[in-house]
């Protein structure tokens, strides 16, 4: 049981879920994520969202020590039977993303080295089946069935919202049709978190000697191949240049060699995660100008992985 709150403050940066910070009569902080309305138009893996984070968390968080909030009650809203909210032990720092800057190179280092360390054994967990696990119509017993579900279901979404997608969904569908047998070389579901960009790990001490202190926001989180994970790890970069969480990765035992069809696998992983990237805007009430801001960067990006992708196997 947690004590009474005597103040509620509305925490920034989320644009699915809304978040606050709950201060108790006992001096303990706990964070309570609320759903949006049930009739808010949602992309089709926006579903239970906060069940798949909770399911993540009660797996995870006895690997990397306290580097994950614990989830304490999962519950639907009084007169609301379709919408839940979550509430969590609040994990102590700031994200990386608004320190990064002030960090040494060494301080930084040791914050990326961690944070392969912990991605490593979050990359231990395994599931029965690929794919979002509180969405059966995302998932499958073999990746390249659950992935092709996946990149459909946002194909789908982009019509529905009146998302024009510059390539067309054929083009995207071949890209994934093409490079099955690659995918199927995933055999182990691997619980993969999806959304570890700087925004969402946390680091706390002083800028000459910051710790790694958590890792949040899993609600992205699904079963399938944990190279997908480099992809938020090197946001709109290249995870082979960040030598410090390639370290720590290996040093916990995970396992990198980046041969041509990790690459190929990594240009698929980017192209999903842009495409939510781009259509997500239409479902969040973004203005247009922003939206046009945002796809116009994405644009190029998915442009070079889609040139990419149509090229032979090797």
């Amino acid at each position: 049981m947690t004590a009474p709150v005597h103040r509620s403050t509305p925490l920034s940066g989320g644009t699915y879920n809304t978040v606050h910070l709950l201060a108790h009569t006992d001096g303990t902080e706990t964070v309570l994520k609320t759903e949006p309305p049930a009739a808010q138009p949602r992309l089709s893996y926006e579903h239970r969202l906060l069940h798949t984070e909770a399911r993540f968390y009660t797996l995870a968080r006895p690997l990397p020590g306290a580097l994950l909030p614990d989830p304490l009650r999962l519950e639907s809203l009084p007169g609301e039977p379709e919408r839940y909210r979550l509430l969590l032990t609040r994990l102590p720092g700031v994200p990386l993303e608004e320190v990064r800057a002030g960090l040494s190179p060494t301080g930084l280092a040791a914050v990326r080295r961690a944070l392969g360390g912990a991605v490593a054994e979050l990359h231990t967990l395994t599931g029965t089946g690929f794919g979002y696990p509180d969405r059966p119509a995302l998932a499958a017993t073999a990746w390249p069935d659950a992935f092709a579900a996946m990149v459909g279901a946002l194909l789908a979404d982009a019509d529905r919202t009146g998302v024009a997608l510059p390539w067309g969904p054929d083009r995207i569908r071949a890209a994934v049709d093409g490079h099955r047998g690659l995918l199927g070389a995933v055999a182990t579901p691997v619980l993969v978190h999806f959304d570890l960009w700087d925004g969402n790990i946390l680091v706390d001490g002083a800028p000459d000697a910051p710790a790694l202190s958590g890792i949040i926001d899993a609600e992205r989180a699904f079963f399938g191949d944990p190279a997908a994970d480099l992809v938020s790890l090197a946001l709109f970069g290249d995870i082979r240049e960040d030598t410090a969480f390639l370290d720590g990765y290996r040093e916990a035992g995970g396992t990198l060699e980046f041969t041509p069809d990790l690459l190929r696998r990594l240009a698929l992983y980017r192209v999903y995660l842009h495409l939510i990237m781009y259509i997500e805007p239409a479902t969040r009430g973004v203005p247009a100008d922003r939206a046009d801001r945002l796809r116009a960067f994405l644009r190029p990006l998915l442009d070079a992985d889609l040139a990419a992708l149509s090229r032979p196997l090797p």
